[in-house]
């Protein structure tokens, strides 16, 4: 077992015995999908000869979507956490995409490999997204989230429209949120955006490298 592997799991046991002693199902959940997470990773890895870079890369992302967002909240309590993990998490996939064209040994240009890597990137993210919205749809989770927004812009309505009152289960939004709330299109959106940010970040950081 390399270093990085067995401190990767001294990390995951230490919360994971903190979550058994409290009995904190989110803790413990978090640390077993993270046990699960490395297995894959190092399957995968040995299939198509991940090197240390990428595996820290990918251990770091793990860490920090199940201890920092999920057992320490951050996915709710820091606004711009989410937008730092799907841009971070396209530049993984992209990381994935170029050791999948060596693996299959693809001799091609440079405009290939840059659309193979960021069409990769985005089905990703599509993936995940329709994921996303089965879950909330299918067992209620509120995984794409709300936006407060205040106007409309809408064909149907033929018009741009200021609200100015939205009134729900006698609940005025506009005096407690300030705004109606969409239903998860702006988050949806915005994890998009990221991704195709991420997956550019490592096209220019790595662009020396593109050249199979």
């Amino acid at each position: 077992m390399k270093k990085i592997d067995l401190l990767y799991l001294i990390v995951v046991i230490f919360y994971l015995i903190s979550g058994l002693i409290k009995w904190d199902m989110t803790t413990i959940f978090a640390c077993v999908l993270s046990l699960i997470f490395m297995v894959i990773t190092n399957v995968i890895g040995k299939k198509i000869g991940f090197g240390n870079g990428i595996k820290i890369l990918i251990y770091v992302f793990i860490l920090s979507t199940e201890i920092l967002g999920e057992i320490y909240h951050f996915y709710v309590d820091v606004w711009w956490f989410d937008i730092v993990m799907h841009t971070y998490f396209a530049f993984i996939v992209s990381y994935v995409g170029l050791y999948l064209i060596r693996y299959f040994n693809i001799k091609e240009s440079i405009y290939f490999v840059i659309l193979f890597i960021f069409s990769l990137a985005m089905m990703t993210e599509s993936v995940w997204e329709i994921f996303e919205f089965s879950m909330d749809r299918v067992i209620g989770t509120d995984m794409q989230k709300d936006t407060v927004i205040r106007n409309i812009n809408s064909t149907y309505l033929s018009e741009n429209i200021y609200v100015d009152k939205v009134m729900v289960n006698d609940i005025d939004f506009m005096d407690r949120y300030g705004g109606y709330l969409d239903i998860g299109l702006y988050d949806t959106i915005g994890d998009m955006i990221c991704t195709v940010v991420g997956s550019f970040m490592f096209i220019v950081i790595m662009k020396k490298r593109l050249n199979c």
